[in-house]
């Protein structure tokens, strides 16, 4: 038995999406993850080439360079590329794997739930990113998390870095990843419930480490910081 994975329709109606996995073969689902796939591309490039996350090409681009400036530029979109099927790749595969070891739920049906969340941490980014294009002007800081909250009054990068990683999305994960699993997995209890907030929090406290790494600074050093050395 086969039938046609339809997103739109499978992400709104998680339990008729779980009964038809027990016993039927799904159609099409790999078309979807190529589409995954290429919408972080699109969306990553977008946003590099309008300037999101590439403060450190300013000077460059003021002090007159402009081979250099339109190298790095290259480089900055290639690396956005790269970083977007990293991110999708991790999401979908690598979490997955994660609840898998976790929860003992079947692999490939993780895989499937992860599509959606992948989808649904995408689809926040491209609305954050369509803010920023209204407001004509870019922040480190989410406006549907709570690092806008945490920088006004807490002055730990850290903290700011790590709240801004608990947003809508991560609230709608939580809430998408708990629901399709105790569809799974009857049994499950609360633990569940524990197990996926820790996974998230475990991540956002990975991406509040990144953070506090000046990369933009090591970027500079790397590429340009020694070509004034005569």
């Amino acid at each position: 038995m086969f039938f046609e994975f339809k997103f739109w329709r499978f992400l709104l109606n998680q339990r008729e999406l779980t009964d038809r996995m027990n016993g039927s073969s799904m159609k099409g689902f790999r078309w979807r993850v190529a589409g995954l796939f290429l919408s972080a591309v699109v969306l990553y490039a977008l946003m590099d080439m309008w300037g999101v996350g590439s403060r450190a090409l300013t000077p460059i681009a003021v002090s007159g360079a402009e081979e250099t400036f339109a190298l790095r530029r290259i480089l900055s979109l290639a690396a956005a590329i790269l970083w977007s099927v990293f991110y999708t790749a991790f999401h979908l595969y690598g979490v997955a794997f994660i609840l898998h070891k976790l929860t003992n739920a079947e692999y490939g049906k993780l895989i499937v739930l992860q599509l959606f969340v992948t989808a649904i941490l995408l689809f926040e980014k491209a609305v954050v990113f369509a803010f920023f294009l209204l407001s004509g002007a870019a922040t480190p800081v989410s406006p549907l998390s709570f690092g806008p909250l945490a920088s006004t009054f807490l002055t730990y990068p850290f903290m700011i870095y790590f709240l801004n990683q608990l947003s809508v999305g991560t609230a709608l994960v939580v809430a998408f990843q708990f629901r399709f699993i105790r569809q799974i997995l009857p049994n499950a209890g609360r633990s569940l419930l524990w197990i996926i907030l820790g996974i998230q929090v475990l991540m956002a406290l990975a991406v509040g480490l990144y953070g506090m790494i000046p990369t933009e600074q090591l970027f500079t050093e790397l590429i340009g910081g020694g070509a004034t050395v005569e």
